[in-house]
């Protein structure tokens, strides 16, 4: 045979479908388990299904390798025998090509339990993978269902290091709205890929065969590279038990492969819900074909689209940070859908001179009215701005992408983006914490969407301004690295910090002294203690909060009209002390006493006068 890429360029080559679909419809594949375990388990059946698709009329068939990295592995108790599996998975590919058939060894993105891995330890991750597949004599690594530029880099990186010499394909999850989860467009992806030693660029999984042939489009528009595509069979749906179900209609995925063949694509095969009749049907149609010529046409100019409507959104803070004196105050949504109470408490704090009024995302994992819905009945009640908590425990990524969208429609700008406390299991069972992302991870993405990377075209539709902020655990056993954390953050995107609340001189100074180097403004957290039972409470229940020995002495035995007085007297000790140091004063409300807070803010402003 011609080298594969060679052959590539000499005519369209079909690839086989999905691995996963078949071993689950055969009962080989229970949810959740590592389908790559099998290549050691059960080599044969792997085997089987390779010549299945073979027969169906697969020119290039993958490697069972898709997520065999070390940290996926470790559930099947794999994770020391990288490189045996993925050598494995090769040759049982080779074997069934017989010669007959070119094999790519297939990597995937890496779980989400290696969130918290460096760079270097990725890129090893993805090394050992590929080593082992090279190891086994596959015809080119494919890097398949990457949603993340920075992260396929990565895996790029790898490739390149363990085999210089061999075929790289490199492709990326392409959503219907033309950009993939993290908002990577078809024009992102091959400028980003543009300096870097890729042979083929393409698309695979996503949002199913329309998705892909808008995405080829663009592709054949921005790169003389050879374009691999592998769609998925439509979306799908979800049988009686939460299994991933497609319509079965072969005719229409050749079609569709048909017209990805038109519109310039080299390699053509399937991803989710494909099966050898899918890949039967598109050899039919494409057998034999040389790849077609690519018309480059001209992007439509700028000026040549309709402008969109500008929308009335708030102004962020940022003005208002240059100045100085910044205060914030805190409103919780109810726990009902009653909210007369709050939004008339948000009211006095906006008639005190409060900044912005913040509002928390189910706080402490209560369940409480959605912060939007209550941000958009205080800012029509008394036009206040908003500062609005985004929490990664209760979205998935989508969730949080529309809720985004849906805040800067209604006006909101600034944006406090947070990790969010974990859920109470017991008094919530059932529920359980989302986190598809970190909250750096949070901040970049908004940082993507204010560049309008998730706009496919980049003209303007989904371009924002949000000011995003991020919280600073004041309360940390390590100051040092709490403040690393927060340096990813600003590296992110952050632009202003706001802190947990502070009862003490000494930690407000060494929370400030820790911030300083990383020059972004910061809002001293503050929430007047009520009693010496809420004093023990917030102390001794509350993540994020301790309240030092002398406090706690001050408000001993205290309640009542003397309880709030001994908490008005030490917070306003502390801004005396400390409003130098910082650019003002985030005011959290206890128990609706928003009496407190606007007698806070005033205080503040009088302190600001005086200087």
């Amino acid at each position: 045979m011609n080298a594969f890429l060679d052959a590539l360029k000499s005519r369209v080559l079909v690839g086989d479908g999905a691995y996963g679909t078949l071993f689950s419809r055969r009962g080989l594949l229970a949810a959740g388990h590592m389908g790559a375990a099998l290549n050691l388990a059960k080599p044969g059946f792997v085997k089987a299904i390779h010549e299945e698709y073979l027969r169906a009329g697969a020119e290039v068939i993958e490697t069972n390798t898709f997520g065999a990295s070390r940290h996926a592995l470790e559930a099947a108790n794999l994770g020391d025998r990288v490189v045996e599996v993925c050598r494995a998975g090769a040759k049982i590919a080779r074997d069934a090509a017989a010669g007959k058939a070119y094999v790519l060894g297939a990597i995937g993105p890496l779980p989400r339990a290696s969130a918290k891995l460096g760079p270097e330890e990725r890129r090893d991750a993805y090394a050992e993978q590929i080593k082992g597949l090279i190891e086994g004599g596959v015809d080119g690594v494919l890097l398949e269902t990457f949603s993340d530029l920075d992260e396929l880099t990565l895996a790029i990186e790898a490739a390149n290091l363990e085999g210089p010499k061999t075929p790289l394909i490199a492709q990326l999850a392409f959503s219907l709205s033309g950009s993939t989860a993290t908002g990577v467009s078809p024009e992102r992806m091959v400028a980003g890929l543009k300096k870097l030693r890729v042979d083929v660029i393409g698309a695979n999984c996503g949002g199913g065969e329309t998705a892909a042939i808008e995405v080829v489009k663009k592709l054949a528009d921005l790169t003389d590279k050879p374009i691999s595509v592998y769609p998925n069979r439509g979306l799908a749906d979800f049988d009686d038990v939460g299994r991933p179900i497609y319509i079965q209609r072969p005719d229409y995925f050749a079609r569709s492969a048909k017209r990805l063949a038109d519109l310039g694509a080299n390699l053509i095969g399937g991803c989710c819900g494909t099966t050898p009749d899918d890949i039967r049907a598109l050899k039919a149609l494409i057998t034999a074909r040389k790849p077609s010529l690519r018309s480059h046409a001209a992007p439509v100019p700028a000026h040549a689209k309709a402008p969109a409507k500008p929308l009335t959104v708030q102004a962020t803070l940022e003005a208002d940070f240059k100045r100085g004196g910044v205060i914030v105050a805190e409103v919780d949504p109810p726990r009902g859908v009653y909210f007369d109470k709050q939004v008339m408490g948000a009211r006095t704090l906006h008639e005190a001179g409060v900044h912005a009024i913040t509002i928390a995302d189910n706080p402490l994992s209560v369940m409480r009215m959605s912060n939007l819905a209550f941000a958009n009945m205080v800012t029509h009640d008394c036009g206040a701005r908003i500062v609005l908590h985004v929490a990664c425990r209760d979205r998935s990524l989508i969730g949080t992408q529309s809720h985004l969208l849906g805040a800067y429609a209604m006006g909101v700008s600034n944006i406090l983006a947070v990790t969010g406390d974990p859920v109470a299991t017991q008094a919530y069972q059932g529920s359980s914490g989302v986190f598809d992302m970190s909250s750096a991870k949070l901040i970049e993405m908004i940082s993507g969407i204010n560049r309008g990377d998730f706009t496919a075209e980049h003209d303007g539709d989904l371009r924002t301004n949000f000011f995003v902020g991020c919280a600073f655990n004041s309360a940390t056993r390590s100051m040092d690295n709490e403040a690393k954390r927060l340096g990813r953050k600003v590296a992110a995107g952050a632009r202003f910090v706001m802190t947990q609340p502070v009862y003490s001189l000494d930690t407000a100074r060494a929370v400030a002294a820790a911030i300083a180097p990383l020059q972004v403004p910061v809002l001293l957290g503050l929430m007047p203690l009520v009693s010496e039972r809420n004093a023990e409470f917030l102390h001794n229940e509350v993540p994020g909060i301790s309240i030092p020995d002398p406090i706690r002495a001050r408000m001993a035995g205290k309640s009542g009209k003397k309880g709030r007085e001994e908490g008005l007297a030490i917070c306003r000790e502390l801004m005396e002390q400390t409003a130098s140091q910082v650019a003002g004063f985030y005011l959290i409300t206890p128990m609706d006493r928003y009496e407190m807070v606007a007698a806070l803010t005033q205080h503040a402003h009088s302190l600001r006068r005086k200087n």
